[in-house]
């Protein structure tokens, strides 16, 4: 299986930054194989512009850095995000790359009766959160909008079956602990 982390935060020291290293180490003793989308160190653009949407329907890329990473898509059999928590949904950046990268034609095909997804050779989907909010807040009071909307709509709707998530909840309150044991059990020791 190949596993393709899209990681989508512009600080190094964060929280998001030990989980994408702690899977790495894992992923490395393990000997899974893996490659890294890292949205911010790339410099990934993730505003569509308006030549862009102009042939957006025909699902035509012209940023190359989208090409790049249609071709890391195709070569693997699971995504694995990690990003933060912001206003209770995905960042900007990572709802830019979705719009750009997961273009019709590559990704999905209109049907009339709604979208057909093509990514059905990715067996899975693992997200990887960090919020301020709780993880139970989050669910029960503000939508729960990255398992409703992102894994069991967006995912699922571009054919990927199976989704799950883990957040770091409650992050500006969290103990050095608490956070050195959701690394520990992340890095599967």
């Amino acid at each position: 299986m190949h596993t393709l982390i899209v990681y989508c935060h512009p600080y190094e020291q964060s929280f998001c930054h030990a989980m994408l290293e702690t899977l790495c180490e894992r992923y490395d003793r393990e000997g899974t194989s893996y490659e890294v989308i890292d949205l911010y160190a790339d410099g990934f653009d993730p505003v569509l512009s308006r030549d862009e949407l102009a042939v957006y329907n025909a699902g035509t890329a012209l940023d190359p850095l989208v090409t790049r990473y249609q071709e890391l898509t195709s070569g693997c059999n699971r995504f694995v995000f990690i990003f933060p928590i912001w206003w209770n949904d995905v960042p900007a950046m990572l709802k830019g790359w979705l719009d750009k990268v997961l273009l019709a034609g590559f990704s999905w095909e209109a049907t009339g009766a709604g979208l057909k997804g093509t990514l059905t050779y990715i067996e899975s989907a693992e997200v990887y959160t960090a919020s301020s909010n709780p993880t139970e807040f989050i669910r029960e009071h503000t939508g729960d909008a990255i398992r409703r909307m992102f894994i069991e709509g967006t995912l699922w709707q571009l054919g990927i079956a199976r989704g799950t998530w883990e957040n770091f909840g409650g992050m500006d309150t969290s103990t050095p602990e608490e956070r050195a044991e959701f690394l520990r059990k992340l890095s599967g020791r």
